[in-house]
């Protein structure tokens, strides 16, 4: 069995900390990823810069190879005035999430991605379904509402990604997800966090692998959660996750030896010392 990767650190990593990473920094950071091995990384956000100051420097960050999350049209034409192809989107089955996070509701939400996304190619787009494993707003999420989710995020790509973004998750859901997203004709992901005790993502990521998930997102040191969610705590570390692979003979073609300037330079921002590799 062979699985992606899919690195997440130098966007949903960086975007919470408060001091500004110099821009330098963040460029020796993707390098660093790329040259490990790892081929898809999510490398900026086009939110505005006053609610995610971090994600400022998109424009100068982005390297040409990787993906940009974004969430509303002026950040889609920011992207594509760069030529980013690989667009991440956002969506939640939370409406106070919705609110906080995207300043509208779902359905306004859907309806703002189609006014720029219709006929945008499908197979270079991610749909990232934030709390679909639970909400401390909304509580549990009902079948019936994820199936509209699921609905609505095949308008724009062929993968789903289900996050986990208060760490709530449980197997039987990673189950039930992933055989809608296929119902629908979407291709599952996961994206995990989790609140200091990595044992409770690698739990999901097997779950994942059971039901058939190859692709799995992870944070470089860890860095990262989301900054609109109280209590999102930690994202998977990548060498968390490339250790376990590696463990349970799962072809994920990376080493934990391949990811040591990445570590070290994730590491460094983490104690706010980040400095020139």
């Amino acid at each position: 069995m062979t699985v992606t990767v899919y690195e997440v650190g130098p966007r949903d990593g960086l975007q919470s900390i408060k001091p500004f990473i110099d821009t330098d920094i963040k460029r020796q950071l993707i390098s660093a990823l790329y040259e490990a091995g790892i081929e898809n990384v999510e490398e900026v956000s086009f939110a505005h810069p006053r609610l995610v100051p971090q994600m400022s420097d998109a424009e100068d960050v982005f390297t040409g190879r990787g993906s940009g999350l974004v969430m509303n049209k002026r950040g889609f034409e920011r992207a594509r005035i760069i030529n980013v192809e690989k667009i991440n989107l956002v969506m939640s089955p939370c409406e106070t999430f919705s609110i906080e996070n995207l300043g509208k509701p779902h359905s306004e939400v859907v309806q703002e991605y189609w006014s720029f996304m219709n006929g945008y190619p499908k197979d270079k787009v991610r749909v990232y379904i934030s709390m679909a494993f639970g909400s401390p707003h909304s509580g549990e999420i009902t079948k019936r509402r994820m199936k509209t989710m699921l609905k609505d995020a095949a308008l724009f790509g062929n993968t789903v990604v289900f996050s986990d973004t208060v760490g709530v998750g449980c197997t039987d859901d990673v189950h039930t997800w992933t055989r809608m997203a296929r119902d629908e004709n979407l291709t599952p992901a996961l994206h995990l966090h989790h609140k200091g005790d990595e044992l409770q993502p690698l739990r999901l990521i097997r779950a994942g692998l059971i039901a058939g998930v190859t692709e799995f997102d992870s944070s470089i040191g860890g860095l990262g959660g989301c900054p609109f969610a109280k209590g999102s705590g930690a994202n998977l570390a990548t060498e968390t996750l490339v250790r376990h692979l590696n463990s349970w003979g799962i072809d994920c073609g990376l080493s934990e030896e391949s990811l040591n300037k990445a570590m070290k330079i994730a590491w460094n921002i983490k104690n706010k010392s980040a400095i020139a590799i």
